[in-house]
């Protein structure tokens, strides 16, 4: 199942290449540089003495220049401090926008010639996003949750193979109880297949478990709405004295949409909890099951 930010942001990026990592610092100190002294210039000089310069009013062109500062600093800051090192592709991408929009209005005002200046600092500015989009957002993720279970693994295995055993435990399945749910291919274990569709929070996808054995049951897993996304959900049994610990993990690609959440999010710990909620309630059953059979 899914909520509306399942796509994770686990995994550490690569680090660049020396000389690739060189040279965005390069430029991202360059170009902090330049907006630090235009938009500074934008938030100390007369309104009237920037209008007579660009056909623009003076509120927004207060409103740039405080853009373009809050970007410098954010081309610089968080890399330098190790501190939502995201925010800089953002800042850098927001840079583009306002080289966009100059390099416009300075074309459309007659100035050909002119006009190479700002699409310069726009492209060095759309180098430096894509750069460290790559170097310091993670292209893929992994989240993992484990619980010790006092069962047997056949017995939780069994909550698993059966999908249509996911409605007592999962915490995606309490999203949406209306959700329109279709079970097709093996009745459980390899080859069974679950599509779910909602009008909610659940969206729509399948899961299919493609491997099963004594310790391992693994889950090919499409999102289709609100997002699209194509990941592996896997679940490790291991037993230990009259105990099962069980690892609920899932890793894949990560979409553009995660990369830029994750800078605001820590994806980890909003989907761990609900590995955790699930594997609480796994345990509860489970144990439950193993009781009764000891009494019997």
């Amino acid at each position: 199942m899914t909520t509306n930010t399942i796509e994770l942001c686990g995994a550490r990026p690569q680090q660049p290449k020396t000389v690739t990592n060189y040279t965005l610092w390069t430029v991202q100190g360059l170009l902090a540089l330049v907006f630090l002294f235009a938009g500074g210039m934008k938030l100390i000089l007369p309104i009237e003495a920037m209008t007579k310069q660009m056909p623009l009013p003076g509120l927004f062109l207060r409103f740039i220049g405080v853009a373009e500062v809050l970007g410098a600093i954010g081309l610089i800051l968080p890399g330098l401090l190790r501190i939502r090192r995201g925010l800089t592709p953002l800042a850098a991408a927001g840079l583009v926008v306002i080289m966009t929009g100059a390099t416009v209005l300075t074309l459309a005002s007659g100035g050909g010639a002119t006009s190479l200046i700002p699409l310069v600092v726009g492209l060095l500015a759309a180098f430096v996003s894509y750069g460290r989009s790559r170097s310091w957002l993670p292209d893929t993720f992994r989240v993992h949750r484990a619980k010790s279970i006092q069962a047997p693994p056949e017995e939780i295995a069994a909550l698993i193979h059966d999908f249509r055993a996911w409605r007592s435990w999962s915490p995606y399945e309490k999203l949406d109880p209306a959700m329109n749910r279709t079970y097709s291919g093996a009745d459980r274990g390899q080859g069974a297949v679950y599509e779910w569709a909602s009008k909610g929070k659940a969206g729509a996808g399948r899961m299919q478990i493609t491997h099963t054995s004594a310790s391992n049951i693994t889950i090919k897993l499409d999102f289709l709405k609100p997002f699209e996304g194509h990941h592996i959900a896997e679940f490790t049994l291991e037993p230990q004295g009259d105990s099962t610990n069980v690892t609920w993990a899932m890793h894949g690609p990560q979409a553009l949409f995660c990369k830029l959440m994750s800078i605001f999010f820590n994806m980890d710990k909003m989907v761990g909890k609900d590995f955790e909620s699930g594997l609480a309630n796994m345990k509860a059953i489970a144990e439950g099951q193993a009781a009764r059979s000891v009494a019997c």
